[in-house]
């Protein structure tokens, strides 16, 4: 099965963490990079995860209409 990874790090300016998510998860390519908007790693990887989610089901959906 095909995975995503979510790899995290923090703005400097900031302090805020952002997310980069990859998928499948061994790309060296980020899908989607997050802006430095979450207040620690926990929170970034949890709001990847639920993004990854819906742009899944978004997926999914559009290609039942074909």
């Amino acid at each position: 099965m095909t995975r995503l990874r979510v790899e995290t790090a923090t703005f400097p300016n900031t302090g805020k963490v952002y997310a980069e998510l990859y998928f499948p998860e061994d790309e060296l390519v980020p899908i989607a990079i997050t802006g430095p908007i979450y207040p620690n790693r926990e929170e970034a990887v949890k709001q990847a995860c639920v993004m990854f989610e819906c742009w899944k089901s978004i997926m999914a959906a559009e290609n039942c209409k074909d």
